[in-house]
């Protein structure tokens, strides 16, 4: 006669053991197609800028037709220094906040990270900061400079960390 078997009971002898698993790293190739999809979408966004400032250079160039400038810097002059003054300023300036900003938020990715399932950590897998954000971007720089072979640390480390990932005391990890 088969014995009855009390819910906490059954419920405890069928419960599977709870296992840990073992952080995942990017590896060197998803990051580098997270790179990629960041990259387009950089990309993509700048295009939209130099071409809404490509329509303002023609506006200005009437404007300049309509003014007479005597003396001084000459008005095709100060707006070459101005479109420098720009665009030297403002692309760095947009592809630093989207990394630091995308990194450091709750999703702790950018766009292309995020696709493919990664999110940047500190070493303890939590979130990181904006100021170590920052302290990561400028070091990927330092990564970048002798011929990227910062970057080349990924397929060598134990933790797939690049140069930039020691120097701020993060990871990239999946997103489990």
């Amino acid at each position: 006669m088969p014995t009855a078997i009390s819910d906490s009971a059954f419920i405890m002898s069928t419960a599977s053991p709870i296992v840990k698993r073992a952080p995942l790293y990017g590896s060197f190739i998803s990051r580098f197609v997270a790179f990629l999809i960041d990259t387009t979408i950089l990309v993509f966004w700048y295009s939209i800028i130099i071409y809404s400032m490509a329509d303002y250079s023609l506006q200005f160039n009437t404007w300049k037709q309509v003014v007479f400038v005597e003396g001084g810097i000459s008005l095709l002059e100060f707006e070459a220094v101005l479109q420098l003054f720009f665009y030297s300023l403002y692309f760095p300036v947009l592809h630093w906040l989207y990394f630091t900003l995308l990194e450091s938020s709750p999703k702790q990715a950018t766009v292309g990270k995020s696709t493919l399932g990664l999110k940047v950590t500190d070493l303890r897998g939590k979130r990181i900061s904006f100021l170590r954000a920052n302290a990561r971007y400028f070091a990927r720089l330092i990564s970048a400079v002798p011929l990227l072979l910062g970057f080349l640390l990924i397929l060598s480390t134990r933790r797939k960390q690049a140069l930039h990932d020691y120097v701020a005391r993060t990871l990239v990890m999946t997103d489990q």
